[in-house]
Protein backbone atom coordinates (compact mmCIF):
# COMPACT_ATOMS: atom_id res chain seq x y z
CA UNK A 1 0.00 0.00 0.00
CA UNK A 2 1.25 3.55 -0.73
CA UNK A 3 0.18 6.60 0.47
CA UNK A 4 -0.25 10.06 -0.73
CA UNK A 5 -0.87 13.96 1.13
CA UNK A 6 -3.70 15.67 -0.07
CA UNK A 7 -2.54 19.28 -1.02
CA UNK A 8 -5.78 20.90 -0.78
CA UNK A 9 -5.69 19.69 3.10
CA UNK A 10 -2.24 19.44 4.05
CA UNK A 11 0.91 21.52 3.66
CA UNK A 12 4.22 20.48 4.54
CA UNK A 13 8.18 21.38 4.49
CA UNK A 14 10.91 20.03 5.56
CA UNK A 15 13.73 21.92 7.19
CA UNK A 16 16.93 20.55 7.18
CA UNK A 17 16.71 17.59 10.12
CA UNK A 18 12.31 18.58 10.83
CA UNK A 19 9.25 18.26 9.18
CA UNK A 20 6.35 21.00 9.41
CA UNK A 21 3.05 19.50 8.64
CA UNK A 22 -0.04 21.20 9.08
CA UNK A 23 -3.40 20.00 8.64
CA UNK A 24 -5.49 22.95 7.14
CA UNK A 25 -9.02 21.61 7.93
CA UNK A 26 -8.43 21.37 11.51
CA UNK A 27 -5.51 24.03 12.06
CA UNK A 28 -3.50 21.31 13.89
CA UNK A 29 -0.39 21.72 12.97
CA UNK A 30 2.91 18.96 13.53
CA UNK A 31 6.58 18.65 13.78
CA UNK A 32 8.46 16.22 13.59
CA UNK A 33 12.68 15.50 13.81
CA UNK A 34 15.15 13.13 12.92
CA UNK A 35 13.37 9.78 12.32
CA UNK A 36 9.91 11.32 12.20
CA UNK A 37 11.20 13.52 9.14
CA UNK A 38 12.21 10.91 7.05
CA UNK A 39 9.44 8.60 7.68
CA UNK A 40 6.93 11.86 6.33
CA UNK A 41 9.76 12.56 3.64
CA UNK A 42 9.74 8.69 2.04
CA UNK A 43 5.85 8.37 2.77
CA UNK A 44 5.08 11.57 1.14
CA UNK A 45 6.59 10.44 -2.00
CA UNK A 46 4.84 7.80 -2.09
CA UNK A 47 7.35 4.63 -0.64
CA UNK A 48 5.29 2.18 0.98
CA UNK A 49 5.85 1.22 4.14
CA UNK A 50 7.90 -1.97 3.73
CA UNK A 51 10.57 0.30 1.47
CA UNK A 52 10.29 3.23 4.33
CA UNK A 53 11.66 0.79 7.13
CA UNK A 54 14.31 -1.04 4.30
CA UNK A 55 15.57 2.55 4.00
CA UNK A 56 15.75 3.90 7.39
CA UNK A 57 17.35 0.59 8.61
CA UNK A 58 20.22 0.95 6.40
CA UNK A 59 20.16 5.10 7.28
CA UNK A 60 20.09 4.20 10.89
CA UNK A 61 22.30 0.84 11.04
CA UNK A 62 19.45 -0.45 12.65
CA UNK A 63 17.12 -3.82 12.96
CA UNK A 64 15.11 -3.76 10.20
CA UNK A 65 11.73 -5.37 12.06
CA UNK A 66 12.38 -2.86 14.64
CA UNK A 67 12.41 0.13 12.28
CA UNK A 68 9.19 -1.68 9.79
CA UNK A 69 7.28 -2.08 13.77
CA UNK A 70 8.17 1.60 14.70
CA UNK A 71 7.07 3.02 11.01
CA UNK A 72 4.14 0.76 10.76
CA UNK A 73 2.65 2.31 14.10
CA UNK A 74 3.69 6.21 12.95
CA UNK A 75 1.95 5.52 9.84
CA UNK A 76 -1.07 4.23 11.78
CA UNK A 77 -0.58 7.89 14.03
CA UNK A 78 -0.47 9.71 10.42
CA UNK A 79 -3.56 8.16 9.32
CA UNK A 80 -5.80 8.26 12.14
CA UNK A 81 -4.97 11.96 12.26
CA UNK A 82 -5.99 12.79 8.41
CA UNK A 83 -2.34 13.21 7.05
CA UNK A 84 -1.85 11.12 5.01
CA UNK A 85 -4.40 8.76 3.11
CA UNK A 86 -3.97 5.17 1.55
CA UNK A 87 -3.82 5.41 -2.22
CA UNK A 88 -3.95 2.02 -4.15
CA UNK A 89 -3.10 3.59 -7.74
CA UNK A 90 0.18 5.73 -7.11
CA UNK A 91 2.48 4.30 -8.82
CA UNK A 92 5.88 3.42 -7.86
CA UNK A 93 9.23 5.58 -7.89
CA UNK A 94 12.17 4.53 -9.26
CA UNK A 95 13.52 5.23 -5.93
CA UNK A 96 13.31 7.13 -2.63
CA UNK A 97 16.12 9.49 -1.57
CA UNK A 98 16.65 10.94 2.02
CA UNK A 99 18.41 14.36 2.28
CA UNK A 100 21.87 14.04 3.60
CA UNK A 101 22.02 14.34 7.02
CA UNK A 102 24.17 13.16 10.05
CA UNK A 103 21.87 10.57 11.74
CA UNK A 104 22.46 8.76 14.89
CA UNK A 105 20.63 6.05 16.46
CA UNK A 106 17.43 4.63 15.21
CA UNK A 107 14.47 6.17 17.79
CA UNK A 108 10.53 5.55 17.39
CA UNK A 109 9.55 8.60 14.97
CA UNK A 110 6.83 10.91 16.49
CA UNK A 111 5.03 14.10 15.64
CA UNK A 112 4.42 16.47 18.11
CA UNK A 113 0.86 18.09 17.96
CA UNK A 114 0.07 21.87 18.28
CA UNK A 115 -3.39 23.36 18.27
CA UNK A 116 -2.75 26.70 19.49
CA UNK A 117 -3.12 28.35 16.09
CA UNK A 118 -6.56 26.85 15.26
CA UNK A 119 -8.55 29.86 16.79
CA UNK A 120 -6.02 32.75 15.13
CA UNK A 121 -7.07 30.56 11.65
CA UNK A 122 -10.41 30.69 12.26
CA UNK A 123 -10.63 34.19 13.09
CA UNK A 124 -8.96 35.06 9.33
CA UNK A 125 -11.15 35.81 7.00
CA UNK A 126 -9.14 34.45 4.02
CA UNK A 127 -10.64 30.94 5.17
CA UNK A 128 -14.19 32.22 4.78
CA UNK A 129 -14.19 32.28 1.12
CA UNK A 130 -16.40 31.10 -2.26
CA UNK A 131 -14.61 28.69 -4.32
CA UNK A 132 -13.28 31.26 -6.49
CA UNK A 133 -11.42 32.16 -3.23
CA UNK A 134 -9.98 35.30 -1.66
CA UNK A 135 -11.87 38.39 -1.96
CA UNK A 136 -14.90 36.64 -2.61
CA UNK A 137 -17.39 35.24 0.44
CA UNK A 138 -18.74 32.36 0.79
CA UNK A 139 -22.36 33.08 0.35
Amino acid sequence: MRYSVNPARISHDRLQDEVIVINVSSGAYYSGSGPAADVWTLMSKGATVAETARILATAYSADEARVLADVETCVKTLLAQGLIQEESGVPASNGHALPEAVRGAWAAPAFDEYTDMWQLIRLDPIHEVDEVGWPVPKA
